[in-house]
Parts: C-alpha cells; structure tokens; sequence
C-alpha cells in the first residue's frame, strides 16, 4: 500500500514538472488554453504552399486546428492520381492546359467526403467540373470537389470533416468516373497533393 502511494506522488510530481516544462518552452500554449485562434493570424494571410505546408507541420499543436482546414484524403481510402496539378495535355481538348486540381481515381457511386470542417459555398453544373460541390474553410481555404455523380448538400449548410457530401462520378468533360478536387487559399489555387495525407 505504501508503496502505490509513493509511486503515485512521483507520478504527480512528474507530471507537473512535464507540465511545466510545457509552458515554457511552447508559449502557443496559453493562447490554446484561453481559446484564442493564433492560426487566424499566422496562416490566414499565407499564399505560398512551401510557406503553408511548412507553418502546418511544424506546428506542433496543428491537432487543435488542423479540422478546420481541407487536410486528407477525400475518399477515405489509399490513393491513385489519374492527373497531377499542373501543365497536361487535357484529354478532351487535346491541348496543353493547366490543370488547377488534381484528378483521383475513384469508383462511379463511391462516397466523396469532405477534407474538413466548413460550410457548402456553391454547388452547380460547370462544362468542365461537372456537378460540383465549392466548400469554405478557415484561414482562407476553399475545397472545389469536381464530376460528381450524386450532390447531397446544400448551399450555406455546414459540413464536417468526414462528412459524406457527394458520390463520385463521370458529369462534365471526362473520360471516366473520377473526383477533381482543387484546392485555393485566398482565391489563389494551390497544389492539393501534400494536403491529402495531412493527419492529426
């Protein structure tokens, strides 16, 4: 019995020094304990990806934010990229072309999720998008998913990451069922690759 009681007050007083070794050297902390946003003014005002993913993953408290970003994997499952961001011969137009996504391979009537908490901006018919759903997230992020099959939100209705908004499939200008998904921040695009395997 002594013994427990011994062990656990230098469990106690481990714990606390662990603590305290927290609030020193992580000063973001107190800013989480009172709640304050610290990402609102560090990351919002971010355009260039190297600049944005890097603030993202050095953050060693992205786990309270990083919800509120569109970060991982649309389908939930492993990934096969049919078409890179960037310059491509375009398979209807057979012409060079900039591509503003990222094209996945999916299943026609696969569930498309969303990649993190928001609200439904925009969802229509577009020539080249297909039926597509526009998602707004923090810190000045869009979320575009593209081709769809199936929209099951509304606009202004608020998603959560996970949340299944769509079904993949094979509206617009394609060659097959696939999910175009782009990604902006502060109306630029960026490349969404390195955003997919994101995590907490």
């Amino acid at each position: 019995m002594y013994k427990f009681i011994i062990l656990y007050f230098f469990s106690l007083q481990f714990a606390q020094a662990q603590l305290s070794k927290t609030d020193i050297f992580n000063p973001k902390l107190d800013s989480l304990l009172f709640e304050e946003d610290y990402w609102e003014t560090e990351l919002t005002d971010m355009t260039d990806l190297n600049s944005v993913v890097q603030y993202i993953h050095s953050d060693p408290f992205r786990s309270y934010f990083i919800s509120n970003i569109p970060a991982g994997n649309p389908l939930m499952r492993d990934i096969s990229v049919n078409s890179f961001y960037g310059a491509r011969n375009h398979p209807i137009h057979n012409v060079v072309k900039f591509h503003r996504g990222i094209d996945l391979a999916g299943q026609m009537g696969e569930k498309v999720v969303s990649s993190g908490n928001g609200y439904v901006l925009e969802t229509g018919f577009k020539a080249d998008l297909g039926n597509y759903i526009k998602i707004r997230h923090k810190y000045g992020f869009e979320a575009i998913y593209g081709h769809l099959s199936k929209v099951n939100v509304k606009k202004g209705q608020p998603v959560t990451k996970n949340q299944v908004i769509g079904k993949v499939g094979a509206t617009g200008k394609v060659t097959g069922p696939h999910l175009h998904y782009t990604l902006k921040k502060n109306e630029g695009y960026l490349d969404p690759f390195d955003f997919l395997f994101m995590s907490f």
